[in-house]
């Protein structure tokens, strides 16, 4: 017959963990259910906050615009350059606020192109209008950052065609020069005529009676041609480069700012949350309490043993 084994004297088994539990299972109670209702009664009298996220996807069309929209910033650059404007004095002047990084916060999701915008405000129409205040600031500094680079390329583009004015210019007056030394008159020969097709000559040159002065009298016009569409250009361009509409119309058409989600104003406070901080407070009660229990069972006294 095996002799019965009981545990060792200083071995916890679950029927004492019970016990213990059920005779402290009043105050784990108490200390579980108190502060829960503390939690809640404390957030009940805290101010509330309210917040309003806007989500913005970023895209530019495709359009030439003949070179004007062209090395351009790019929108992840300029979106990520107005998230880290945010703890700036120009965001604050642009908010209306002391400290941007109370009320707003920004951030941008480069995989996806999304420009994720917060406000948050004291009342559900402060959030929603706060929402939609840096919602215009977020679209005004990307069109004006876009607008200047644009600006930009049409002051490059009105360079180079003055430079390539100047240079035709003074071309047409080296032909002119040339013209006035050429002979008038001169007779046709086919051989030269053919020998000068064969170079690559145009063939109304090559046939003329004089080659020499058809030739420069063709490079005549081609210059004169060419120098009239260099004016209109700079023409253009310089009176495009006075308006600031006409750039601000050009990026606005290539800017595509869709709001995937617009400001609103929540229905509820983000912060604080009673039913949340509740459930937490009474779930950190309970373990305060289990934790309180064996605490109080350790230190408290044992009787000693009776001697037989």
């Amino acid at each position: 017959m095996n002799p019965q084994i009981h545990p060792p004297a200083d071995e916890i088994t679950f029927r004492d963990l019970y016990l213990l539990l059920k005779k402290w299972s009043l105050t784990i109670l108490g200390i579980s259910l108190g502060m829960a209702l503390l939690t809640f009664t404390v957030s009940q009298l805290l101010p509330r906050t309210y917040t309003s996220q806007v989500v913005v996807s970023l895209s530019m069309v495709n359009q030439t615009s003949q070179g004007l929209l062209n090395n351009l910033p790019s929108l992840a650059g300029l979106a990520q350059g107005f998230v880290d404007l945010q703890n700036t004095r120009l965001m604050a002047e642009k908010l209306e606020v002391a400290d941007p990084t109370q009320f707003f916060s920004a951030r941008f999701d480069e995989k996806r192109g999304l420009l994720f915008l917060t406000a948050q405000g004291q009342t559900a129409a402060e959030a929603g209008a706060r929402a939609e205040r840096i919602l215009n600031v977020a679209r005004e500094y990307l069109e004006n950052s876009l607008a200047e680079g644009a600006r930009a390329n049409i002051r490059a583009a009105l360079t180079q065609a003055r430079l390539d004015l100047r240079v035709a210019q003074d071309g047409l007056k080296g032909i002119q020069a040339q013209l006035r030394l050429a002979p008038d008159r001169a007779a046709s020969n086919p051989t030269v005529a053919a020998a000068l097709e064969a170079r690559g000559n145009d063939p109304q040159a090559a046939r003329a009676a004089n080659p020499a002065l058809t030739s420069l009298s063709l490079e005549e016009s081609r210059l004169r041609s060419q120098i009239a569409q260099l004016e209109a250009r700079s023409s253009t361009l310089t009176e495009f480069l006075q308006q600031p509409q006409s750039v601000g119309q050009l990026v606005s058409q290539a800017l595509l700012v869709q709001v995937l989600v617009p400001p609103a104003e929540p229905l509820r406070a983000s912060f604080p949350r009673p039913l949340l901080f509740t459930v937490i407070a009474g779930v950190l009660g309970l373990l305060m309490g289990v934790l309180w229990a064996f605490v109080a069972e350790a230190i408290r006294p044992r009787e000693a043993p009776r001697v037989g």
